[in-house]
């Protein structure tokens, strides 16, 4: 296991393994220091796309996430559009409250800016 962040009261869940390769991110993503809180999540995906091991399965679901959070998390989706540059499918699915057409609308804004990565939508 790559990374395994309990959940707090302002970040999100986060485990991610490379054997099978899966990210799962989960809550409220409003952190006092985001450069801090995903700059160990954008290098331990990085560190994925220097030696890719198959498919690559993401799952998303926040309840809230702030601008900053935000930002860092384009960065993580360039990583998983890297990782899938070196011939490996990359699969996500961003989980949203059918109600919450703020958080429905970003997934829509993912799949807009990165139109190679498979980006699924799902209402819950």
């Amino acid at each position: 296991m790559l990374l395994n962040i309990a959940a707090t009261d302002r970040t999100p869940e986060i485990v991610l393994t490379s054997q099978p390769a899966k990210l799962s991110i989960k809550g409220e993503s409003y952190p006092e220091d985001v450069s801090a809180f995903y700059g160990q999540v954008i290098q331990a995906v990085n560190s994925l796309v220097e030696s890719p091991a198959g498919p690559f399965d993401v799952e998303i679901q926040l309840v809230y996430i702030n601008s900053s959070s935000i930002k860092a998390l384009f960065r993580i989706f360039e990583g998983f559009d890297d990782y899938q540059k070196k011939e490996q499918k990359v699969t996500i699915q961003w989980f949203a409250d059918e109600d919450d057409d703020i958080m429905l609308e970003l997934g829509e804004d993912f799949i807009d800016r990165f139109p190679n990565l498979t980006i699924h939508t799902l209402s819950t």
